[in-house]
């Protein structure tokens, strides 16, 4: 072959290979989406959606105690405790006498309630216990409560006892109405002011501890033989040297919790007029106006506080009677004599109207119509009604 021939050859071969490597390049064909697929990106990928979820209320119940007959408080009043070397006296209950008693009035359904609560017409109680009011006069002595180095009171007082008793049975509760002569004597054999710092600490666990404060006259005066001028010096003086003690101690925080109750010492009245009005018209420091007054028997003569909606109810005469072993004997022989609560289930209800006394009015009526519960004092925490198989009627507001 010619060398021009052998020329024009690979000049056509080169031309060739050169226009097919600067031809475009096919792409691949993307592949085909079957009908369950989806196209998704890689910087955006799409969120999966899941149904939400409807929250489903819950029905409100209110649970309220019915008292199948009026109910009646029996308040019982101690002074002071000893040992077993001699026997329990009118004064003085020895500690196991004391201990055996809270079993027996436990036994018989008893349980403690806070005396304010029972003078401002809450008559709420766990179903099937009866009311039992705990007061105590003349505090402070050491054998009513002095407190162990780790700050609980001692078991060998009473105080000490009933706190014990209700760390092993919480449903019987702890409430104490304690009424102080704080101006009588020191708090025990210690030198001042050591007594005093003892006595301080003393009042503050008390006050912590669901046992209320209030006042017997600074120096457990006999009122019968003290003039009106008298009487309000000896509440004054008791007033303020509690408030003195709580703020030395930095503890002014308690004084807006102390109520004004006042118990009668000896149980004797003033016997002139303006005696026996400076009790009426009394308020302590904070101003606020005598709550009840307390007075004082024995269970020859039972008297029990009724509810403050009652006709038998006098503020100024609360009963009390003190409680020597025949008391305690009386409340437990006779303990069915004073009625026990039960409870009504109201429901399902609106629950921002609980505080509607006509709201709460027509349930109580509808449970009676339909079977739930039957007639009786229905007490809630802000109202009492007195319900019949016909009608249902607001009697009480609670006030506190």
């Amino acid at each position: 072959m010619h060398s021009t021939q052998l020329h024009r050859i690979a000049l056509g071969i080169s031309i060739f290979i050169l226009a097919a490597c600067t031809q475009t390049g096919v792409q691949p064909a993307p592949p085909t989406l079957g009908p369950s697929a989806t196209a998704t990106s890689a910087s955006h990928p799409t969120a999966t959606l899941t149904p939400t979820a409807v929250p489903t209320e819950t029905p409100f119940y209110l649970s309220v105690t019915v008292w199948p007959s009026e109910p009646v408080a029996p308040i019982l009043v101690y002074h002071q405790f000893k040992s077993s070397s001699s026997q329990s006296t009118i004064n003085k209950v020895t500690y196991p006498d004391f201990r055996a008693s809270l079993e027996r009035l436990y036994q018989s359904g008893y349980v403690s309630v806070p005396l304010e609560q029972w003078l401002a017409g809450d008559l709420r109680l766990a179903e099937g216990k009866r009311p039992l009011i705990f007061s105590m006069d003349d505090l402070f002595y050491r054998n009513q409560i002095k407190l162990m180095p780790d700050g609980t009171p001692s078991p060998e007082t009473g105080l000490g006892i009933a706190w014990q008793f209700y760390q092993e049975y919480p449903e019987f509760g702890f409430h104490w109405a304690l009424f102080a002569s704080l101006g009588d004597k020191p708090y025990g054999s210690d030198p001042y002011p050591e007594w005093e710092q003892k006595l301080t600490e003393v009042i503050i666990w008390c006050l912590e501890h669901n046992a209320k404060i209030y006042n017997h006259t600074y120096r457990h005066a006999q009122l019968s033989q003290t003039d009106g001028v008298g009487v309000k010096a000896e509440l004054t003086w008791n007033d303020q040297y509690l408030r003195k003690l709580l703020r030395k101690a930095g503890r002014e925080d308690l004084i807006a919790g102390l109520g004004n109750i006042f118990a009668i010492p000896y149980g004797k009245w003033p016997r002139s007029e303006d005696g026996q009005a400076a009790i009426v018209n009394y308020k302590n420091p904070e101003g606020l106006p005598i709550q009840a007054t307390m007075d004082v028997d024995f269970i020859t003569r039972p008297a029990f506080m009724q509810p403050p909606y009652t006709p038998g109810f006098n503020r100024w005469r609360v009963p009390r009677m003190v409680a020597n072993l025949k008391a305690i004997d009386y409340l437990v022989e006779n303990h069915e004599k004073i009625p026990a609560a039960q409870a009504c289930l109201l429901g399902p209800l609106d629950e921002s109207r609980i505080q509607q006394s006509d709201y709460i009015q027509e349930q109580i009526g509808n449970a009676i119509h339909e079977r739930r519960c039957g007639p009786g004092v229905y007490a809630t925490e802000h109202f009492v009604f007195q319900a019949t198989e016909t009608q249902v009627e607001l009697i009480h507001t609670v006030k506190r």
